[in-house]
C-alpha cells in the first residue's frame, strides 16, 4: 500500500547528542532583536556615507560593534552542522533551529547554501517527521527569499565573520543555490508518491510546488499592512514562523456547528500571487529546469497505476482509479487542489501577452468578505496541462461531443446525453458528497472554460430539478451547488439554473423560518443557495429570470409561514391563505423573514439601546444586496419595503453594523436606486445622523448618503451635521464626515459651500475615469440601445 512506504530507503539521522540539545534550548535567540541590531549598524553607515558626502570630511564616530546576536546565530549554526537534520526532528531542539534558519537566511546568502548542504540526503525522512517537516517547509521558503540585507556582500567583517563559520565544510564544489535547490527537489521526486498521502510529507509537497511554480498563496481578505515592514516581518513569509510549542490536551469531541453561528470556523479564502525570490533564481536556466521538474513532480502524485489516461494526448479513459481516491484524501486531496490551481496560473500567464488590453478592472473582480465575493481565479485554456490533469481526474472523455439538441430541448434534458460519458457523471456525483473532493470540484468549475463548466454541469446532473435538489439538501453537496451558481458564465446556463431552482426554493425547504416556533421547525436550511441565486441573477440573469427567483421567494416564504392554529380557522380564511400562498408574500414581509430581524415596537423604544447586540443572516442580507441590483421595476417594491419595514433605531442600528452597513446600506445608496432610496433613508434617519456620524461603521453610510443626495437635501444634512461641530471633531471618524460633508464650509456661506462640493464632484470624477467606471456604464448603455434597434427591426 502507498502508506506503508520502505522507510528504510530514507536517509534517517542519527539521534541527536544530548549535550547538543542542551546547548541549543540555552541559546537566547530572538529574531525580533536580531533584525534591530542588524538594522542599527545598517543604518550607521548608511548616515554616515550620506554625512561625508554632504561634508566631504571622514566622521569621527567610532563604527558600532558587528549585530552580535548575528554573530553567535552564524556560530551556532557551524557548530550543529554535522547534527542539523538530526536535531530538526527532536521536540526541542526543532524550534530553535527553525529560528537559527530563519535568522541567518534573513541576512546571509551564504548561509541558504550551507542550509541546504547539510540537510542533504535527509529530505525524505525530514518531511516524514512530526517536527521535521516543520524545518523542512521553514528552509526552503527562506532560503528561497529575497534577503532584508545580505550583510555577506556589506562589509568585509561580515564576509570575515560567514567565511570563519562556513568555510570549513563549504568549498568550491559545493554548487550556486539554483543548484543546490534543484537537488533537493529532486531528492523529494521519487518519494513524491508517498509523501502526498503522508500527514506531514503533504505539507512540505506543497512549498516545494509552489516554488517550482513560482507562486505562492496568501490571504484574499487579508487587510493592506504597513508598507515600509520588511516582507520577514509581513506577510506570508513571517507565517512560516511557528510559536511556541502548545501543551498536549485531550481531543474534544467535535461538535456540530449551526449555519450562521459566530463561533464555527470559517475556510481560508486564498489567492495565487508571484513569489518573490532571489535573483539568482530568476534566471531562464532555472525557470526552464523547475518547469520540467514540476511537470515530472506532478505525474508521479497523479501517476493512475502508471496509465495515461486521456487528456490531451492520450487515447483511452480508464475507470476510475488511485487518482481519484487521492482526490478525496485528507492528505493529497488539498495538494491536488493545489497543483489543479497552479497549472491554471501558469497556463494564464503564458497567454497574458495577447491579452494586455483586458487588463481594465472589471466590479466582479474585487473581492469583498462582507459580501461574499471571491477572489476571480485564472482559467487555464484547451490543451493545456491543467486541462489534462482535470480530465485524468474525472475520467473525462473528451473525444465525446455533446449535441446542441441535449441542451436546447428542455424535455430530453434528463441525462441521455450525459450518459455517453463513461464514468464521469459518477465521479463528479461522489466528489460533490465528499468534504475534500467537493473543494476539488469547486476549483474545477472556477478554473474550466466555459464551455467544459457547461460540460459539467451536464454530466453531473445539475440542469435536472430532482438531482439538483438531491444536491440541495446535501451538507456537502450544497456547496458545490453554491459554486455551481457563482461561477455560471452565459445567461443561457443561468436560465437552465432558474428553471430547476424556482422549485426548490419555491416549496420553502431551502429557507430559514425566523418566526417564533415552539415546533423545531425553525432550523437553518439552505440560504446559501438563494444567496447565490440571486447573485447570479443580478450579474448575469435576464429580467426574466430575476422575476421568476423573486417570485420563487415570496411563494416559498408564504409556505413555511403557516401555523399548525391555520388548521382550525374557517374555510373562507383557509381559502384566502391559499390564495396570498399562490401569490406569494409581499416584499415588507418576505424582508423580516431573509434578513432573520425583526422589526422592533416603536412604542418600546426600538429595544436597541438595551445592550442587544444586532444578528442579521449572513446569507441574507447578501440576498437582498443583490436583489437592490435587479431591473428597476423588481427593486423598487424592496427597497421601498425595507424602509416602511425598520424604524428609525432598527435602521441606525443596521447603519452601525459591519455586515448590515456593506450588504443593506451600501446596497442602497451604492446601488442604482440610489437616487430614490437616499431620499427615503435620509428623511427616516433624520436627527440620528449625528450619532451616525462619530461611529467606526456608521459615518460610512452619513458620507455615502451625502453624496447620493440632490443638493437641496445635501444643504440639509449640513445644516443638521454643524449643529455640533464638537461632537464631530472629538474623533477622526466625526473629522472625516465634516470634510465629506463640507459642514465648515456650510457655516462659512452658500457659495463656499457649492465650490466645495463642485471640487469634491470633480475628484470623484477623476477617479472614475482611472477606474474605469464611467467607460463601463457607456458601454452598457450602448449595448442596450443596439439591443432595442434590433427588436425593432425584428
Amino acid at each position: 500500500m502507498v502508506e506503508e512506504a520502505p522507510t528504510q530507503e530514507y536517509g534517517r539521522p542519527r539521534r541527536p547528542n544530548p549535550e547538543t540539545v542542551s546547548y541549543l534550548r540555552g541559546l537566547p535567540l530572538d529574531e525580533t532583536l536580531a533584525a534591530q541590531q542588524v538594522r542599527a549598524y545598517v543604518g550607521h553607515f548608511q548616515n554616515t556615507r550620506n554625512n561625508d558626502k554632504d561634508s566631504n570630511k571622514e566622521s569621527s564616530q567610532e563604527p558600532p560593534e558587528y549585530p552580535p546576536l548575528l554573530t553567535a546565530t552564524h556560530a551556532a549554526l557551524s557548530s550543529i552542522h554535522n547534527e542539523l537534520a538530526s536535531l530538526s526532528c527532536e521536540e526541542n531542539s526543532s524550534l530553535q533551529v527553525e529560528t537559527l534558519i530563519r535568522i541567518s537566511c534573513r541576512f546571509s546568502n551564504t548561509a541558504k547554501l550551507a542550509v541546504l548542504t547539510c540537510m542533504s540526503g535527509y529530505w525524505p525522512f525530514m518531511c516524514t517527521h512530526r517536527f521535521g517537516s516543520h524545518v523542512a517547509q521553514t528552509v526552503l521558503r527562506c532560503v528561497v527569499a529575497k534577503c532584508e540585507v545580505n550583510l555577506d556582500e556589506f562589509d568585509e567583517e561580515g564576509r570575515m565573520i560567514v567565511a570563519d563559520s562556513y568555510g570549513a565544510f563549504l568549498s568550491n564544489d559545493t554548487g550556486d543555490l539554483s543548484t543546490l535547490l534543484l537537488q533537493t527537489m529532486q531528492e523529494l521526486k521519487p518519494f513524491a508518491s508517498e509523501l502526498a498521502v503522508h500527514v506531514c510529507g503533504t505539507h512540505v509537497l506543497r512549498s516545494a510546488i509552489c516554488i517550482l511554480s513560482g507562486v505562492e498563496f496568501v490571504d484574499a481578505y487579508a487587510t493592506s499592512g504597513n508598507d515600509c515592514a520588511s516582507e520577514w516581518d509581513a506577510g506570508p513569509l513571517s507565517a512560516a514562523r511557528r510559536g511556541k510549542l502548545k501543551e498536549k490536551k485531550k481531543k474534544k469531541k467535535p461538535t456540530a456547528a449551526v449555519e450562521g453561528e459566530g463561533n464555527q470556523s470559517r475556510q481560508e479564502v486564498t489567492t495565487m500571487k508571484v513569489l518573490s525570490m532571489l535573483s539568482e533564481l530568476q534566471s531562464d536556466q532555472f525557470a526552464s529546469d523547475s518547469k520540467v521538474l514540476l511537470k515530472e513532480m506532478i505525474d508521479v502524485i497523479s501517476a493512475n497505476g502508471g496509465k495515461k489516461s486521456s487528456g490531451s494526448g492520450g487515447s483511452k479513459v480508464f475507470p476510475p482509479g488511485e487518482l481519484q481516491q487521492r482526490t478525496c484524501h485528507p492528505s493529497a486531496g488539498p495538494l491536488i487542489v493545489q497543483i489543479v490551481r497552479i497549472l491554471s496560473h501558469l497556463d494564464a500567464r503564458l497567454r497574458q501577452p495577447s491579452n494586455r488590453k483586458a487588463t481594465k478592472i472589471e466590479p466582479e473582480s474585487t473581492v469583498d468578505r462582507r459580501l461574499g465575493v471571491l477572489p476571480k481565479e485564472p482559467q487555464y485554456s484547451s490543451g493545456s496541462e491543467a486541462e489534462a490533469l482535470v480530465h485524468r481526474l474525472l475520467c473525462w472523455d473528451p473525444s465525446v461531443v455533446r449535441t446542441e439538441g441535449s441542451n436546447s430541448n428542455d424535455d430530453q434534458n434528463t441525462g441521455e446525453g450525459d450518459a455517453k460519458q463513461p464514468y464521469a457523471g459518477d465521479i463528479i456525483y461522489g466528489l460533490s458528497g465528499e468534504p475534500r473532493g467537493s473543494i476539488l470540484l469547486e476549483t474545477i468549475l472556477r478554473c474550466c472554460p466555459d464551455s467544459f463548466h457547461d460540460d459539467i454541469c451536464n454530466a453531473g446532473g445539475f440542469y435536472d430539478e430532482d438531482t439538483l435538489r438531491e444536491y440541495a439538501y446535501h451538507s456537502v453537496s450544497n456547496f458545490v451547488v453554491q459554486a455551481v451558481l457563482n461561477t455560471a458564465r452565459s445567461k443561457s446556463q443561468v436560465g437552465k439554473l432558474v428553471k430547476c431552482l424556482t422549485g426548490i426554493i419555491e416549496d420553502g425547504s431551502t429557507l430559514k423560518f425566523t418566526g417564533d416556533d415552539s415546533t423545531g421547525n425553525g432550523t437553518n436550511k439552505r440560504m446559501g443557495i438563494v444567496w447565490r441565486a440571486m447573485e447570479m441573477c443580478a450579474t448575469r440573469g435576464s429580467s426574466q429570470d430575476q422575476e421568476q427567483m423573486l417570485h420563487a421567494l415570496m411563494r416559498g416564504y408564504a409556505s413555511i409561514s403557516s401555523t399548525p392554529d391555520d388548521k382550525h380557522v374557517e374555510n373562507d380564511a383557509s381559502k384566502r391563505k391559499k390564495r396570498s400562498k399562490a401569490k406569494g408574500l409581499s416584499a415588507e414581509e418576505c424582508i423580516p423573514l431573509l434578513l432573520g430581524l425583526k422589526p422592533s415596537n416603536a412604542d418600546e423604544g426600538g429595544g436597541f439601546d438595551q445592550g442587544i447586540r444586532l444578528v442579521l443572516d449572513p446569507a441574507g442580507a447578501r440576498a437582498l444586496h443583490h436583489i437592490f441590483h435587479f431591473s428597476e421595476r423588481l427593486r423598487s417594491d424592496w427597497v421601498k419595503g425595507l424602509v416602511r419595514v425598520y424604524g428609525q433605531e432598527d435602521l441606525v442600528k443596521i447603519a452601525n453594523d459591519g455586515l448590515g452597513s456593506r450588504c443593506i446600506m451600501d446596497g442602497l445608496l451604492d446601488g442604482p436606486s440610489n437616487s430614490v432610496a437616499s431620499k427615503l433613508l435620509f428623511a427616516k434617519l433624520s436627527g440620528r445622523l449625528l450619532f451616525l456620524a462619530a461611529e467606526r461603521v456608521g459615518h460610512h453610510v452619513v458620507m455615502k448618503l451625502f453624496r447620493a443626495l440632490p443638493l437641496e437635501e445635501k444643504a440639509a444634512l449640513s445644516l443638521e451635521l454643524s449643529q455640533s461641530l464638537n461632537r464631530l471633531g472629538s474623533n477622526a471618524m466625526g473629522r472625516s464626515v465634516m470634510v465629506s460633508c463640507a459642514v465648515k464650509e456650510y457655516l462659512e456661506g452658500e457659495n463656499v459651500w457649492k465650490a466645495a462640493l463642485a471640487k469634491q464632484e470633480e475628484k470623484d470624477n477623476w477617479l472614475k475615469e482611472i477606474v474605469g467606471e464611467d467607460d463601463d456604464e457607456e458601454n452598457a448603455k450602448s449595448k442596450k440601445k443596439r439591443k432595442r434597434k434590433r427588436q425593432k427591426v425584428e
